[in-house]
C-alpha cells in the first residue's frame, strides 16, 4: 500500500455493509509474517442502533509505516451496555474531560487476544454467544458470575487477562478484594492496602498496593507487592525506593494506576520489577524519552493537569503502549523493544466520526496518514 493511500470507513450496520464498504477503500489482505515488525490490531466499534460491538483487524508494519485492513476478519458480538455496566467508566483525572457518551456505550465484554485467529471473550451475560457472527475468526466466551468487575480509562483498567483466566480487584482505602475468574471457579482474596495494579505469571498473581507507613517523621505512603501462589498463600514486601513525594499521592482520586507486563508493573516512566523477588520502584529513562518523543511529533495540546497512565501489554518480549500518553484527544499505540520505543501511531481526532491514523518511526518522523472511523478502543495482542 503506497503512502498517503487512504483506508476509509463508515459505520458498519451490518457485518456485510462492513465488508463491502472496506473493500472499496482498502486492498483486503491478510497477513503473511509472524514477525513483530508487522504487528495486528483490533479496532474496537460499537453500533449502537443494532445493539452491536464489532472487531475489525488491520496490520501495522511497523518498519514501513503501511497499514492493511483485513476485510477478511472481523468479530461482531451483541451489546449489552443498556442491561449491565460490566465496565464502568473511571472519573475523570483533574484536567481531563469526561470520556465521550459512547465510551459508556462499551458492554460488560472483556478481551483477551494474542494476535491469532481466536479472542477470549469474559462476560457476565449468558446468551452472547447466540449474536456472536464471526468471519475468519472465533472467540471462545467465557462467563463470570459477578458484575461491575472491571473499570476502564480507554486501555488502562484494574483487570488483567489471560486465555482462560480474569484478574481483578476492588479498591479499598485499607484493604483491596482481589478476584481470580476462571471457567472452573472464582477465588476471592482479601489484601492489606489501596491496590493499583494486578498481573500474574506462572500461576502467581501479583498485585501491587499502596499502604500507609509510619516512621519517626510521620505517615507516609509507600508502595507493597503482593504474590498470591496457586496455594493462596500470600507474601509481601515493600517496594524500594517507592515513598511518595511531598505532593504526590497513591491513594487519591487522581492517583496512580500500573499494569503488568514482562514481569514488571508499569505507570507512564516508572516500573516495578515483580518477579525479581525484590521489588524496586524505578524510573526508566527509555521510557521517558520515548514519550516525550510522541508527543513533541505533533502540536496536539497537552494535558492540563494529572492524567492515567497508559496500558502495556506484553507481546513475543516486547513491550505494547496503548491508551492517551499526552492529550485526551489522541490514542497512542507504541511497540517498544527492551523498554526502548521502536514505532508508535497516533489516532487523532477522538471527537470525529472520523479520524487519522498516524504513523510514526522511533524518532517522531512521520510515515503515512490513513483515514478510519474514530475507534472506542484498540485492542492489541498479548503473549
Amino acid at each position: 500500500m503506497k503512502k498517503g493511500k487512504v483506508l476509509k470507513q463508515l459505520f458498519p450496520i451490518s457485518l456485510c455493509a462492513v465488508l463491502l464498504i472496506l473493500s472499496l477503500g482498502c486492498t483486503s489482505a491478510t497477513p503473511t509474517s509472524t514477525s513483530i515488525e508487522t504487528l495486528p490490531l483490533l479496532l474496537h466499534y460499537v453500533d449502537a442502533i443494532n445493539n452491536q460491538e464489532q472487531l475489525l483487524k488491520l496490520t501495522w508494519n511497523t518498519t514501513t509505516g503501511t497499514v492493511e485492513m483485513d476485510t477478511s476478519t472481523t468479530l461482531v458480538f451483541p451489546n449489552y451496555a443498556g442491561e449491565g455496566n460490566f465496565w464502568v467508566t473511571l472519573k475523570p483525572w483533574i484536567g481531563l474531560p469526561s470520556q465521550p457518551v459512547e465510551r459508556n456505550l462499551m458492554s460488560n465484554t472483556a478481551i483477551y487476544w494474542d494476535g491469532s485467529d481466536t479472542a477470549t471473550l469474559f462476560t457476565t451475560e449468558k446468551d452472547l454467544f447466540v449474536g456472536l457472527q464471526g468471519n475468519n475468526f472465533k472467540a471462545n466466551i467465557i462467563n463470570l458470575t459477578a458484575t461491575t468487575v472491571c473499570t476502564q480509562y480507554n486501555n488502562m483498567t484494574n483487570c488483567y487477562t489471560t486465555g482462560d483466566k480474569l484478574y481483578a480487584f476492588q479498591q479499598g482505602s485499607l484493604s483491596s478484594t482481589v478476584y481470580k475468574f476462571s471457567p472452573a471457579q472464582l477465588v476471592i482474596t482479601t489484601l492489606s492496602g489501596h491496590a493499583i495494579g494486578i498481573g500474574a505469571e506462572e500461576n502467581t498473581t501479583y498485585v501491587l498496593s499502596a499502604s500507609i507507613a509510619h516512621t519517626s517523621t510521620g505517615a507516609q505512603e509507600i508502595l507493597t507487592l503482593q504474590s498470591i501462589s496457586p496455594d493462596d498463600s500470600i507474601a509481601e514486601k515493600k517496594v524500594a525506593n517507592s515513598e511518595a513525594g511531598e505532593h504526590f499521592s497513591y491513594i487519591s482520586d487522581s492517583g496512580v494506576w500500573a499494569t503488568f507486563a514482562n514481569g514488571n508493573f508499569y505507570s507512564t516512566g516508572v516500573k516495578v520489577n515483580a518477579t525479581s523477588g525484590e521489588p524496586k520502584f524505578e524510573q526508566v529513562q527509555s521510557l521517558i524519552d520515548a514519550f516525550k518523543a510522541i508527543s513533541t511529533s505533533t502540536s496536539l495540546e497537552s494535558f492540563g493537569g494529572a492524567y492515567p497512565s497508559p496500558a502495556f501489554y506484553g507481546y513475543k518480549g516486547y513491550t505494547i503502549v496503548v491508551g492517551n500518553t499526552f492529550s485526551p484527544n489522541e490514542i497512542t499505540v507504541a511497540l517498544l523493544n527492551d523498554e526502548k520505543l521502536v514505532a508508535f501511531v497516533l489516532i487523532t481526532p477522538l471527537d470525529t466520526a472520523e479520524t487519522n491514523f498516524i504513523t510514526y518511526d522511533a524518532t517522531g518522523k512521520q510515515l503515512n496518514t490513513y483515514s478510519i472511523q474514530t475507534p472506542l478502543q484498540v485492542v492489541v495482542p498479548q503473549s
